[in-house]
């Protein structure tokens, strides 16, 4: 499965690596590029933008600061949400207010793609292992039609 993730401090690179760890094709961009370069030596692509992250995956995994990241990232010049994403699935893992999300996800099905909101309760280590506890919101067909990573995850 080709995975892009969007935030790639601390949690979002232990997401990475575990996903790097199953066999996906894991693409990564952060605001600051130096912190993608230890997921490039351990086998990620790296974008330059969000848009690009966007273009080369499937299925986008944001982990971002708050709602300023997040409305930088999605709808920025570059944003993730500035080419075609029409059939994609986003994973909206950063930990901000409600109003931020349901805003966030009209917008990405105006778009023609969907989201599931997924804050975890956990720290890296669970992460690295596929042991953080998902909180997930969405539309239930999104959900269960457009979810293609199983529980191994």
């Amino acid at each position: 499965m080709k995975i892009g993730i969007a935030g790639t401090g601390r949690m979002g690179a232990a997401i990475a690596q575990r996903l790097l760890g199953l066999g996906h094709e894991v693409t990564v961009w952060n605001r600051t590029a130096e912190k993608t370069r230890p997921l490039a030596a351990a086998g990620a692509k790296v974008a330059a933008i969000p848009s690009q992250l966007a273009g080369a995956s499937e299925t986008v995994i944001t982990m971002l600061t708050d709602a300023t990241a997040i409305d930088a990232t999605y709808h920025g010049k570059d944003g993730l949400l500035a080419g075609s994403v029409n059939g994609k699935l986003f994973v909206e893992m950063s930990t901000v207010r409600s109003e931020t999300e349901r805003l966030l996800a009209g917008k990405i099905r105006a778009k023609g793609a969907a989201m599931i909101e997924c804050p975890v309760g956990g720290t890296i280590g669970p992460a690295k292992e596929g042991k953080l506890f998902g909180f997930v919101g969405g539309e239930a067909a999104d959900f269960t039609a457009r979810s293609r990573c199983s529980s191994r995850c």
